[in-house]
């Protein structure tokens, strides 16, 4: 009976050894920048993400999308040690943003995961601009725009007896030649 129960435990021992289960933890996200859940009224300008082992180089994501269902993110992702960011643009819609995540660090499962932060943009203030006053002349026309009308009716009148002028000109010289 008691060989049985060592030989079972030698068997379990070089079955767990075999498969690769590691009982040690994986990574773990220590820290994010806004936090988890916090209301933010100034646009960041990165979100980090900051883990508990060092990250690799290469292969790591961070998002970063909008209520509208949008990505604010400028896609250029630093990885500095444990952290992990992203640059962000001008935010401009209140709401929910949600930053999605996936870490990578060496003999370690990547790490998936999300969070968001609330951004509460700040009131539009627009700005006071003055609306035309109608002006105090006849029918909304500018003082003095009579007497331009009669000036260019004038001139009109002008050319077109030159013009006849002209033409009588041009008749009397093409009949005599």
């Amino acid at each position: 009976m008691r060989w049985k129960s060592v030989i079972t435990a030698v068997m379990l021992g070089f079955g767990i050894a075999l498969t690769g289960t590691s009982f040690a933890h994986g990574v773990e996200v220590l820290s994010t920048s806004p936090g988890v859940d916090a209301k933010v009224t100034v646009t960041p300008n990165f979100v980090t993400v900051t883990a508990d082992q060092e990250l690799l180089d290469f292969g790591n994501q961070l998002t970063v999308i909008s209520p509208s269902n949008q990505r604010v993110d400028d896609g250029l992702i630093t990885v500095s040690g444990a952290t992990l960011s992203v640059g962000l643009n001008q935010l401009t819609e209140s709401g929910d943003y949600l930053v999605e995540y996936e870490i990578l660090v060496e003999n370690e499962s990547p790490l998936f995961g999300n969070f968001s932060f609330t951004f509460e943009a700040p009131p539009v203030v627009q700005p006071n601009t003055p609306s035309p006053s109608p002006s105090a002349s006849d029918d909304g026309r500018e003082v003095g725009s009579s007497t331009t009308d009669y000036l260019v009716i004038a001139l009109l009148i002008f050319a077109f007896f030159v013009l006849m002028w002209l033409a009588r000109f041009a008749r009397s010289t093409f009949r005599k030649k």
